[in-house]
């Protein structure tokens, strides 16, 4: 069964009461309000709310518990930022135990961000203006970043990118550049830099698409290193001074459910690192912390911890619930930001990661914004509108004076397509039901079901396309192209959700901390789940930012401060 948007959040707000059945298993018999006092004083178990993911279930007690294993440093997730911190840490001198609920090495996507690398060397890519880019990008978020973080991360990219291109390399992979939107200037808001690194080998040749390649040679690597990998392991709680869901001392273990039912405690003598994913189905946790993503969740009541590439919901939470559970504090940005794109993103867009620079109407067939820029911010600004609905329009005579037309993936450096490869492209779309083709206007907008009003909207445009003056919302002259020539296309936008980003109060160390700020003592988290990295929305202006940063980056540096300060 898959729920609708009504469905998911209804769910959410009936789930106060208790967990719905989807993520009965992540919630074991839960501790009355009193017993969960304990908490801190930051936790959601403490401020009354009603919410059952706040709530720490009762403990796992050691007679439940089959097996004990036990290493330097244990990583709870086998994801890139898993992956990453295991390997770095064992190469810095420790004994490490990865644990993952997937069955094996787990990637979607494949857009890995540094500030530079031997690779833009060899192409000869310059280093972008990080004092102009970064502060772009705390405005998008209105300057609620945390800026060690993101410094940290430029400062030590380069050496993390390159350590892991030598990790693919003994494995066949190698690494490319990935195609960023051409002729913006670098002053200009939208401006994206050519940062953006892929993993590429024989098999998977296109950019964005291979970090398989990464997270495979990693577990390799691992296990050929003398690590230990333990698959189909759902980690369940934490074990802090002593106890299953403490909340007092050093976190020690953590305890995790095998895929016969049975329980294993794995204790890491100096850290155990939370690398799970996003939270997003865990429908009460969205209501939360990311409410206005929620119309673009789907599957929600489906978890498959081997899930790929996917446009709906990720992953339950179970990591950020362990670290709430035992005392950690959720970071201080709320709502949290998500990744979302959309079918008019890369689909039809003349640049990838940009959004349609024609003409864009809402359901009342009103025009609303200037409309040169990236997809994320469009597409953000497209759930505004009624219903979060907005439609796309253009004329024939869009394929030639709308172009260069580029498409999606892209290596940096790839030439344009062919007008005749994009209008074979359209017609594709056309033929499969996804757009309309018409030829009169009258005629689209009754296929779009807007209203007559749309007609209006669009001789308006036309007029200021005419006068090369955009005096309505002073969008740049050139992409102010009119819809003159029939057949007349047009198509309803869909917002789609990639992942929500962030949870737990992190400092510049990866450190999970309480309220206070205070590291609690023995506990990490890297990748998706780190805390205020990402503020409002995920803009792909510092495109593979996530992989790059939160993933890559900081799985590298720390497994190294793991080993050094432990």
């Amino acid at each position: 069964m898959s729920l609708t948007r009504r469905d998911f959040i209804t769910g959410a707000i009936g789930a106060s009461i208790g967990c719905v059945p989807a993520l009965a298993a992540c919630s074991p018999t839960s501790k009355t309000s009193a017993e969960s006092e304990t908490n801190s004083s930051e936790t959601a178990a403490t401020q009354g709310t009603s919410y059952s993911f706040e709530i720490p279930p009762q403990p796992i007690e050691e007679s439940e518990i089959a097996e004990t294993f036990e290493a330097d440093v244990v990583v709870v997730g086998g994801g890139t930022a898993g992956l990453c911190t295991a390997v770095s840490a064992q190469q810095s001198g420790c004994s490490v135990i990865l644990v993952s609920a997937s069955k094996a090495p787990v990637s979607r996507g494949g857009s890995n961000h540094a500030a530079y690398s031997r690779v833009m060397e060899e192409n000869g890519v310059p280093r972008y203006d990080v004092d102009r880019f970064f502060r772009k990008e705390f405005l998008v978020g209105g300057y609620t970043a945390d800026q060690r973080k993101w410094f940290r991360f430029y400062n030590n990219s380069e050496e993390a990118m390159n350590w892991a291109l030598d990790v693919i390399e003994p494995y066949g992979g190698r690494g490319i550049l990935e195609g960023s939107p051409e002729g913006i200037d670098e002053t200009d808001p939208m401006f994206t830099p050519v940062a953006s690194h892929c993993f590429v080998d024989d098999e998977i040749t296109s950019p964005s698409i291979g970090q398989s390649i990464l997270v495979n040679a990693l577990a390799k690597t691992l296990e050929n290193e003398g690590g230990s990998i333990y698959w189909q392991n759902i980690g369940r709680q934490l074990v802090r001074g002593g106890v299953a869901n403490g909340t007092e001392g050093r976190v020690e273990a953590v305890i995790a459910e095998r895929e016969d039912g049975s329980y294993a405690k794995y204790a890491g003598k100096k850290a155990v690192v939370l690398a799970t994913g996003d939270f997003s189905k865990d429908p009460e946790m969205m209501e939360k912390y990311c409410p206005w993503a929620i119309p673009t969740l789907v599957d929600v009541d489906v978890i498959d911890y081997d899930i790929g590439l996917f446009n709906g919901s990720l992953m339950p939470g179970d990591g950020h619930k362990m670290g709430l559970w035992i005392g950690a504090a959720w970071q201080k940005n709320v709502p949290n930001a998500a990744m979302i794109g959309g079918n008019g993103v890369n689909n039809f867009c003349n640049q990838p990661l940009l959004g349609h620079t024609g003409l864009m109407v809402n359901i009342r067939g009103e025009r609303y914004s200037n409309e040169f820029a990236c997809g994320a911010l469009s597409n953000r600004n497209a759930l505004m509108q009624t219903d979060g609905r907005t439609f796309m329009i253009w004329g024939q005579n869009y394929l030639e004076e709308g172009g260069p037309w580029y498409t999606y993936p892209r290596s940096h450096g790839d030439a344009p397509v062919s007008n005749e490869q994009t209008q074979e492209k359209w017609d594709k779309f056309v033929e499969n039901g996804a757009w309309f083709k018409c030829d009169t206007l009258e005629e689209l907008c009754e296929k779009l079901e807007l209203p007559k009003e749309t007609l209006d909207t669009i001789a308006r445009y036309n007029e200021l396309c005419e006068k090369g003056v955009d005096e309505d919302f002073h969008k740049d002259a050139q992409y102010m192209i009119p819809i003159k020539d029939a057949p007349y296309y047009g198509f309803e936008n869909s917002v789609r959700f990639l992942t929500v980003l962030g949870g737990l109060n992190t400092d510049q160390y990866m450190r999970v901390c309480n309220a206070k700020d205070e590291p609690i003592p023995g506990l990490y988290n890297v990748g998706t789940m780190v805390g205020d990295f990402f503020s409002s929305v995920y803009t792909f202006m510092a495109e593979g930012s996530n992989y790059g940063a939160c993933c890559l980056t900081f799985g590298y540096l720390t497994g190294k401060y793991i080993a050094e300060n432990e």
